[in-house]
């Protein structure tokens, strides 16, 4: 994981003094030096508050990268998409919805609503609907947006603090649905390494699908 600390707290000079017992204390400095891979298409960034070493209250953005699964139903959409044709309502992925999960599982490019539903457990008042602008491509509005490139189409969505909260968010998926059941289909689902969200916590999350060499 990366952390971007606000430029009060001189970041620099504190990883350079990274022998200092109490600075290590507070957070591990090998989380600074988190490097995003290309092939870490999914960008989450959780925003919290936290105490500064000068007693300031700042807000800390904890970046994470993973990488997803397109399905079969999202290789259809992306297919149709470029040829020009009309997706059906029920895999209309431009005006789709991220969802949240619990636990983790083994994904497969068959999966529906069901597979995620059933392996995961889905996280209540998560399933909400892109930021506004989203889907795009070289999303370079929005610097949090690591994975982002002028080859890629991001897809995003902003969890308020008061939206819903987890001690131990592990998945989610794009779907198209207000109210899935099992047969919904998925434009794609991802792992994250287990991670909190509490009430006071904002989330982004960042979905970048580029095409390479096909």
């Amino acid at each position: 994981m990366l952390f971007q600390l606000p430029q009060s707290w001189s970041l620099n000079k504190r990883i350079n003094e990274a022998k200092n017992e109490s600075f290590e204390s507070w957070a591990d400095k090998t989380r600074y030096l988190s490097d995003q891979a290309r092939s870490d298409n999914v960008v989450r960034v959780l925003t919290f508050p936290e105490i500064s070493p000068t007693g300031n209250i700042d807000l800390i953005k904890e970046f994470d990268y993973t990488h997803n699964l397109v399905t079969d139903d999202g290789e259809i959409f992306y297919a149709k998409q470029g040829a020009g044709e009309t997706p059906a309502t029920n895999e209309n992925f431009q005006q789709g919805r991220f969802e949240i999960g619990t636990i983790a599982y083994a994904e497969a490019e068959d999966d529906t609503y069901a597979e995620f539903s059933a392996n995961s457990s889905a996280i209540a008042n998560s399933r909400q609907t892109f930021t506004s602008g989203y889907p795009k491509t070289n999303d370079t509005a929005d610097a949090d947006n690591t994975g982002d490139a002028v080859d890629a189409v991001s897809y995003a969505t902003n969890y308020s603090a008061s939206s819903w909260n987890d001690s131990s968010v592990e998945t989610g998926c794009i779907h198209d649905n207000a109210s899935p059941v099992g047969g919904t289909k998925l434009l794609s689902v991802f792992s994250f390494t287990s991670f909190a969200k509490t009430s006071s916590d904002t989330l982004k999350v960042f979905v970048n699908h580029a095409f390479e060499n096909q």
